[in-house]
């Protein structure tokens, strides 16, 4: 679950972010919305995600995976994979999900960041894949007394 956080509220916090449906119309689930708060995140402080999502009709999902992929400034870090049910909750039907999770949100990196989370059956069918693109700015000034103070700083 927390890869699932880290790897949508990462990027969805930012102003600056696109988010997309990387499924090229093969996901047989519908990405209906990103919610995230408090906007903007604060560094090492609690985040809220929802991720709302549709199975449709006739369909049934009780396991699969969930792969996570990560670039940073166009290196690739090594990705992962999880059981799906651990991500979501299994059996999925037909409906509307709205999964919610809260997490530390993360610092320290800046640059062009792309998540990519990929959920699949076990007959290995596409669900849904959702492609986060930001670019997030870390700056680090000496504060008070010589102390390190982060601050996030949002580019378009």
């Amino acid at each position: 679950m927390n890869r699932l956080f880290l790897t949508i509220f990462a990027l969805a916090g930012f102003a600056s972010a696109t988010i997309t449906d990387c499924s090229k119309g093969n996901g047989k689930f519908a990405i209906n919305g990103l919610g995230f708060w408090p906007d903007p995140p604060t560094p090492n402080e609690n985040a809220t995600i929802s991720f709302l999502y549709t199975v449709p009709d006739g369909m049934t999902v009780t396991d699969g995976s969930a792969k996570y992929s990560y670039t940073l400034n166009g290196i690739p870090f090594p990705g992962s994979s999880d059981p799906l049910c651990d991500d979501a909750s299994c059996p999925m039907t037909a409906g509307q999900y709205n999964l919610t999770t809260t997490n530390i949100f993360p610092s320290g990196f800046s640059g062009k960041f792309v998540s990519t989370i990929e959920w699949y059956d076990t007959s290995n069918t596409l669900l849904l894949c959702v492609q986060t693109t930001a670019r997030i700015a870390y700056n680090v000034y000496k504060g008070i007394r010589g102390q390190q103070t982060p601050e996030w700083i949002q580019h378009a």
